[in-house]
Parts: structure tokens; sequence; C-alpha cells
């Protein structure tokens, strides 16, 4: 079971290498992308390098709990704030928010959720090895 630590690092670098190198392939598979407005290749790929830093900070604090607790948050920190902005936008909108909260539970809020369970670990193995 020592490879289920290793899957949310590989889904965001999967999603970030594809984002980085077939844009327009990824853009409409997405559920939920096409109604967030109109493609653009320079931001799919500016979100992409994102989501490939959030993969490699996650390998390394899966990789090495103790040293790994900055990276490991800072790639929460991103995948947290863009559940946010998911979260808040739905509210905002005249229809019902509900659906559109239940299509991003498992591309969107279960990988943030997931990187504070990481981000935790990392702060119980740096704290007993201080």
């Amino acid at each position: 079971m020592r490879w289920v630590k290793w899957i949310l690092p590989t889904i965001l670098a999967i999603n970030g290498a594809v984002m980085l190198l077939a844009p327009a392939w990824w853009y409409p598979r997405v559920p939920g992308v096409i109604e967030a407005g109109a493609y653009n290749d320079h931001f799919v790929r500016d979100i992409g390098a994102a989501f490939l830093a959030c993969a490699l900070a996650m390998a390394w604090a899966v990789k090495d709990p103790a040293r790994g607790l900055g990276a490991a948050a800072a790639s929460a920190a991103f995948l947290c704030l863009h559940a946010a902005i998911h979260l808040i936008t739905p509210f905002c909108g005249t229809s019902l928010p509900w659906p559109l909260l239940l299509r991003d539970v498992p591309g969107v809020f279960l990988p943030a959720i997931i990187s504070l369970l990481v981000v935790r670990s990392c702060f119980r193995r740096q704290k007993v090895r201080a």
C-alpha cells in the first residue's frame, strides 16, 4: 500500500503535463472548464505549470516527509486557493450551485483535502525529527 501516497503527485503531474503539452486537447475534456470561459492556450499552460510544480512539491513531501513540509505547504496553498475559487464561484451565478460543487469534488476539492493531510503528515514527521 506504499504506492497510495504517490496517487496525488502522479495525478497532479499528469494533469499539469497534459495542460502544458496539449492544452487544446485538455480544455474540452475536463468537466466545467468550457463553462469557465473562452479557451486561452497561454492561460491553460500557465496553470499546467502550477499543477506540475505542485506535483513536484508533493512528490518531495511524500519521498521525504521530514524535510518536505515547506514544499507540501506551498503545493497545498495553491490547491486550497484553487478549491476556494471553485467553492465561491458557483454562488455568484444564477444557477443552483450544488451540481457545480459536486462536479468539482473529485478533481478540485479532494486533491486540496489530500494535500492538507500530506502537510499534516510532514508536520508530524518534522516534530518527531526535532
